[in-house]
């Protein structure tokens, strides 16, 4: 019986430099990339959504990281389901129960939390740009990832600081 490397999955504030790091440790580690699905599809209906959609993109992004799985079996995930509890319940107040339990039934996974320490890029998909919102929002996740209970680390630093902190802390993790 094969046992299954543990889920790399980058999540947190909105420009923090996820996506960047989730292509770098993959092609780092030889990992499959699986990519945050929320983007493509609020670009094709323009931005907008309503609290439903994010059952819809919650199981796509599920989806989308089983099938990473199944054609290499280790990935580096762009996102999971906790970014999307995190955006419901910011949003909305609070999160569908399906969501909340694709999210218990997660399998092991090594999170990194990068920091809101980068400048904020302007994105019309992004909602949350003052730094004391970000900050806000970066609480929840490591009140989040502190009851999930997987390892998790936090991110910091710009430029190739911040990819030596994410490797160093990806070995800490393991």
């Amino acid at each position: 019986m094969r046992v299954q490397s543990p889920a790399i999955v980058v999540v947190g504030v909105e420009s923090t430099g996820k996506t960047t790091l989730a292509r770098r440790l993959a092609a780092a580690t030889g990992r499959v990339f699986v990519p945050e699905v929320a983007r493509g599809w609020l670009n094709a209906r323009g931005g907008r959504y309503e609290e439903s959609d994010l059952l819809t993109l919650a199981r796509l992004q599920n989806d989308t990281e089983r099938k990473g799985q199944r054609q290499g079996g280790a990935v580096v995930a762009d996102t999971d389901l906790s970014v999307i509890r995190i955006w419901s319940e910011a949003r909305y107040g609070r999160c569908a129960e399906e969501i909340l339990a694709m999210l218990d039934e997660r399998g092991p996974a090594l999170y990194l939390l990068p920091v809101p320490d980068l400048p904020w890029e302007p994105d019309p998909l992004r909602e949350a740009p003052s730094l004391e919102a970000r900050r806000a929002l970066h609480a929840r996740y490591v009140r989040l990832l502190d009851e999930l209970g997987h390892p998790w680390a936090a991110v910091h630093g710009q430029g190739s600081a911040r990819w030596l902190n994410a490797r160093a802390a990806l070995s800490y993790l393991c």
